[in-house]
């Protein structure tokens, strides 16, 4: 017990605050010979340019040029309200391309309005069928399904609208 109480009065008197000394004068130092120097901003001639209105994209020979028309192209269908949220039931979800072959052309014999497609998404197969807007529909089409395909799932999903 002893020990630990001169321990303890060791320590206290270790951690004792010090002053600072006044002997050292204010620091300074000039630290501007390190600072990076920049070049000013050069104006771009804007008759390189497309697209005055909007944001400047070179005319021809940059990728931001092919990226920008792939994006506008997306926008305007997402736009124009070519997808929808709504529901596919899958069937099969696996490695095994055999697999999901079966699976497809059972699907397709069982319930040939379902329209049945294989996907990839690497590393898996999946076997997907039908296009439903409403959940109720789908629900009903999904049970009878369910009875062939125990491992079967109602997965929400965006659907391309095509009118043709």
């Amino acid at each position: 017990m002893r020990t630990n109480r001169l321990i303890i009065l060791l320590f206290l008197a270790a951690c004792k605050a010090t002053t600072p000394s006044s002997s050292v004068g204010e620091y300074s130092e000039d630290l501007s010979v390190h600072r990076p120097k920049y070049e000013p901003v050069v104006e771009v001639d804007s008759s390189q340019y497309q697209n005055q209105s909007e944001e400047f994209v070179p005319l021809t020979g940059h990728i931001k040029t092919e990226l920008d028309s792939i994006s506008k192209i997306s926008y305007q269908q997402n736009k124009a309200g070519r997808y929808v949220d709504g529901y596919v039931i899958q069937v099969y979800s696996g490695t095994s391309r055999q697999d999901a072959n079966d699976a497809q052309f059972k699907m397709s014999e069982l319930f040939p309005d379902l329209d049945a497609k294989i996907t990839y998404r690497q590393p898996s197969f999946r076997v997907k069928g039908g296009k439903f807007i409403d959940r109720l529909e789908a629900n009903r089409i999904y049970n009878d399904v369910k009875n062939e395909f125990p491992r079967a799932l109602l997965i929400p999903e965006r659907l391309l609208i095509s009118y043709e």
